[in-house]
């Protein structure tokens, strides 16, 4: 069916393919106009903080990874019987990703053995605990679920990164997740994990979107024309830094008919790292060939 487009505006328009299941994810530059760096999901499961004195781990919520604190610090004591109570109680990363709403949460207090989901299913379940931190390295303790004696495996910090990657498959570190540090960004399309909770009982799930950068800061307008949005209506907005602020929203889906449309009512203002303001709204969700995947949307920067 013939899609009826939002009038054209003066600005520049921008479109990725994440591929139809959604398997890559893309780092925007607006001041550049471009992406900047581009991976796939699923290179790893947890990311250490690399900071000389952080501690915080972060799952790959993409992935609809989940953490359980069995309250064990015996690594043997854990096993299947474990897993019955864990089903239930998986506890996910806010989208966020903020350390404070973290699944694994303050593990420094307790030696104490986590299992962790590695997908959407509960199809593979590893223990694992987090038994050392410094200013260097990490020292994780990791296992299958009927192992009685896992490895140990230490994780160098990575100081060129935010966070050092961690894959469960290859029991190793991985690169290539994030931009070198010396690339800017604004924000990212990919994928996380949102817990609904007007389910009930409580929805996780994994939902295609975008978050920002630390740096950017930004609010939904959802009164004005976008065409008439401008620096001085920009500026006089108060904005936030809420990683999800953009999220997964600006687009709907309609089961009965399969379909994406772009929610039209919202227009965003972002102000990047290095304080430049811009407008920006969704397009599209397809691409030229009708394959979904691939949002396109159309920003402006407000001088």
């Amino acid at each position: 069916m013939p899609i009826t487009l939002p009038a054209k505006g003066d600005g520049s328009m921008l479109q990725v393919d994440m591929g139809e299941n959604y398997e890559y994810q893309f780092y925007i530059n607006l001041d550049l106009g471009k992406v900047v760096h581009a991976t796939k999901n699923n290179l790893y499961h947890l990311a250490f903080q690399s900071g000389g004195n952080q501690k915080a781990v972060l799952t790959n919520s993409g992935q609809g990874m989940a953490v359980y604190n069995t309250g064990k610090s015996d690594f043997a004591a854990v096993g299947f019987n474990d897993t019955l109570i864990a089903y239930k109680n998986w506890k996910y990363d806010a989208p966020s990703n903020d350390i404070d709403s973290s699944a694994i949460g303050n593990w420094n207090t307790e030696s104490q053995v986590y299992l962790i989901k590695l997908g959407k299913t509960n199809a593979r379940v590893r223990k694992f605990q987090i038994k050392y931190v410094d200013a260097f390295q990490y020292i994780i303790h990791v296992g299958d679920l009927n192992s009685s004696i896992g490895t140990d495996i230490i994780i160098l910090k990575n100081k060129d990164q935010v966070f050092t990657y961690f894959s469960f498959d290859f029991l190793t570190t991985v690169t290539d997740v994030e931009p070198a540090p010396n690339v800017k960004w604004d924000f990212v399309f990919t994928l996380y994990n949102k817990t609904f909770y007007d389910q009930n009982p409580a929805l996780p799930y994994v939902v295609n979107g975008v978050l920002f950068h630390p740096a950017t800061l930004g609010t939904v307008d959802s009164n004005s024309i976008y065409n008439a949005i401008n620096k001085d209506f920009a500026s006089s907005r108060s904005l936030v830094s809420k990683k999800d602020l953009i999220g997964y929203s600006w687009k709907n889906y309609d089961r009965d008919q399969n379909l994406y449309t772009m929610n039209n009512r919202y227009n965003f203002i972002i102000q990047n790292g290095d304080g430049r303001f811009y407008k920006l709204r969704f397009i599209d969700f397809y691409s030229a060939t009708g394959i979904k995947g691939s949002p396109k949307f159309e920003y402006k920067v407000l001088e």
